[in-house]
């Protein structure tokens, strides 16, 4: 068994929140907000977040106005109950410091604006929460450090380790940590000219000579990001964006509006409702029936090509993106967006087979479709393909650096390989959702000693009541719970700030309740037992990488 860790050089604290992005800040400003004004019992609070100013992370980050947000405004919001929170913020700013940011006139709740307007709403969210604490008997301290390692402890109490620091031991602790790096081509990491991300993609205006040759693997959101910014720097070079099914996202009509009563099958109660008519499971057949009723309820009518898209080359199906964009609604669009308040409900109740079969079947096909990308950036796209600048080509294979200089990479199409040559490489096929394996030490450690498990769809597997981590031996832990992206097996999408801060919100409101009495002697449920799994000698087994981590 491992030993026990001292705790006597520890402070004591209530609530450690390990991560002060965008997930991180909701769910402090919402767990302060869910304390009755004027304080109750005196809390104590960490925030441990390495950057100076909490609030962006790295989503949010300062950066190049070209790179636009993929979800209107006005699903943008700290507060799950305040949905136009942003948008409110946003016209209560300097319209000169809006202009400078691209940003003029009235702000519509349906713009897609630059994500460093959002990254400055998060930090103003922060000084909110800063300036709320207080009122609410609670000390808030910033510890401008990476946490290494969390240990549950015998009392139910969580110790956590910061790399540097007084160490501390929390009666909740809150995983929001962000993203964890791609690890799609480590053999390339240390090359020149490679990027394992496109952000910043200020990185990629100031690091690309603008007239050499650059090849973007993936060609999701990411990466009509990466080529955007590219195109805004005056890159006179050719670009070349590959993937194994050279599919760009569907172009988000500028005239969609969400239903107007809300979704009727596939709302929370709808799902529900629809899942105990058939045994209490969903299937992907009961889910894309329901989808056609409500498209239909909406005044749609399915149109399979629009839909699917269609199979002609990367250039063709753009331009019929931006034609049927144009033209009006989508209506399948706005109901997909729309699920977003159930989501995660209609993931849990599909059965562990139907959700394998949408990874390895559907997924790519969904986060084309349904990962919409705004017209503006469209249009930019559009413009470099008719300049001849821009290829996507499908049939990808792998990349290597060539000893020479530069990059080759081989797609594999219907007159046999291809290779192309490149001095720049662009890894745009988004973040890793592989926890198991991760090189983050927090993550890695967990897993290590047993006190969590990678889930098989991404990120770490959880209790979906209460999003509390499950250890090696299934056993959910209270004291821990995880919010953002390593939560992505259990809640699905949560790539989005609307599901995230939703998430949060009532994350925020269990944690609050539970600190609430001051009386309260268990501030976790950790089981009376010990589990083997926290014994080195009976790790758990690592299940096979999320089969959303390749480049699509």
């Amino acid at each position: 068994m491992t030993a026990a860790p001292d705790t006597r050089d520890a402070q004591a604290v209530d609530l450690a929140i390990i991560g002060g992005g965008s997930v991180g800040v909701s769910l402090l400003l919402q767990f302060l907000l869910s304390l009755p004004a004027g304080g109750g019992r005196p809390l104590s609070l960490r925030l441990y977040e390495p950057q100076e100013h909490p609030g962006p992370g790295g989503a949010y980050q300062d950066d190049l106005r070209s790179n636009l947000l993929n979800i209107p405004a006005g699903n943008m919001s700290a507060l799950a109950d305040e949905r136009l929170d942003f948008v409110d913020w946003l016209r209560r700013q300097d319209p000169a410091w809006l202009a400078g940011h691209g940003v003029e006139g009235a702000i519509d709740p349906g713009d897609f604006l630059p994500r460093p307007l959002f990254g400055a709403y998060m930090a103003h969210a922060y000084e909110r929460a800063r300036a709320l604490a207080p009122g609410r008997g609670v000390t808030l301290e910033h510890v401008r450090a990476r946490v290494g390692g969390i240990t549950p402890l015998a009392d139910g109490r969580v110790r956590v380790l910061a790399e540097s620091g007084q160490p501390c031991v929390a009666r909740r602790v809150a995983l929001c940590n962000g993203n964890l790096p791609s690890r799609a081509f480590p053999a390339l990491e240390a090359a020149p000219g490679y990027f394992n991300s496109p952000y910043p993609v200020s990185e990629l205006a100031a690091g690309i000579a603008s007239d050499a040759t650059v090849c973007v693997i993936g060609t999701s959101l990411s990466a009509v990001d990466a080529v955007a910014a590219l195109q805004q720097a005056e890159h006179r070079g050719p670009l070349v964006c590959v993937s194994r099914n050279g599919r760009l996202p569907s172009v988000r009509s500028p005239h969609n509006r969400p239903p107007p009563q809300g979704l009727a099958e596939l709302s929370r109660d709808g799902a529900l409702k629809l899942a105990n008519a058939h045994g209490g499971a969903l299937t992907l057949e009961r889910i894309a029936a329901a989808l056609d009723r409500e498209v239909r309820a909406l005044g749609g009518t399915i149109d399979t090509e629009d839909i699917l898209g269609g199979d002609g080359d990367a250039r063709t199906a753009l331009d019929d993106e931006i034609r049927r964009s144009e033209h009006g609604a989508r209506p399948w669009q706005a109901v997909a967006a729309a699920t977003n308040a159930a989501v995660d409900l209609i993931w849990h109740l599909l059965p562990d087979a139907e959700r394998a079969r949408f990874q390895s079947q559907w997924r790519a096909l969904w986060m084309a479709r349904r990962a919409n990308f705004p017209m503006r950036n469209a249009r930019k796209l559009q413009a470099l393909f008719r300049a001849g600048q821009l290829e996507v080509l499908s049939g990808y294979v792998d990349s290597r650096h060539d000893a020479a200089g530069g990059f080759v990479t081989r797609l594999r199409t219907p007159a046999g390989e291809r290779e192309l040559r490149s001095r720049y490489l662009i890894n745009a096929t988004s973040f890793s959702v592989d926890a198991a394996g991760a090189a983050d030490p927090l993550v890695s450690a967990l897993l290590r000693d047993g006190h969590g498990q990678a889930h098989p769809h991404g990120g770490l597997a959880l209790d979906y009541a209460t999003g509390s981590l499950l250890d090696a031996c299934g056993a959910a832990q209270a004291a821990i719970t995880v919010l953002g992206s390593l939560a992505g097996g259990t809640y699905f999408w949560t790539t989005s700030m609307d599901v995230n801060a939703r998430l949060a919100r009532d994350q925020a409101r269990r944690i609050a309740a539970a600190l609430a009495d001051a009386g309260a002697t268990d501030p976790g449920s950790r089981r009376d037992t010990p589990c083997p799994g926290i014994s080195p000698a009976h790790r758990p087994p690592r299940p096979a990488p999320a089969a959303s981590s390749g480049p699509r």
